[in-house]
């Protein structure tokens, strides 16, 4: 999940655990009642955080490609490897953007879930409900009013 810096602070989990349960979904085809159990936290809060990432994760890859284009067009080596689903690019983008802050800044490395705490403009819920500056009611990542996540 990606979240503003100000709404990652206040979350009951902490953004690496989030992080460790996206990746056993993604990396290892772990289901989310594996996930839960490995992470002790409870089944429908692991599914929660996945199909979030899951809902999200074509914008969340076309952004964070964009930006390690951007930010990184001297060091191809560290754009996004090509991945199989769409949540597999999401995350390979996301790797992508912090090993390109992270040799930007001279950084030795810098998890995943530490480049898109950088991002204002991505948020993700709890709720699987994306909400991009300019996103109107009618799109499909549509900011939902009230929410808090």
């Amino acid at each position: 999940m990606l979240l503003e810096a100000a709404l990652a602070a206040r979350r009951a989990d902490a953004a690496a655990v989030i992080a460790a349960a996206v990746e056993a979904k993604t990396a290892a085809a772990y289901g989310h009642r594996r996930i839960a159990a490995r992470l002790g936290r409870p089944a429908s809060t692991v599914r929660g955080w996945l199909r979030a990432f899951a809902a999200s994760a074509g914008p969340i890859a076309e952004e964070f490609t964009a930006l390690a284009h951007r930010d990184g067009a001297d060091a191809a080596g560290l754009w996004p490897a090509a991945a199989p689903t769409p949540a597999g690019r999401a995350l390979a983008a996301v790797a992508a953007y912090a090993g390109v802050l992270a040799a930007r800044f001279g950084i030795a490395t810098l998890a995943w879930q530490s480049a898109g705490l950088t991002r204002v403009r991505a948020v993700v819920f709890q709720q699987g409900v994306v909400a991009w500056p300019g996103a109107t009611r009618a799109g499909p990542y549509a900011r939902h009013a009230g929410r808090q996540g």
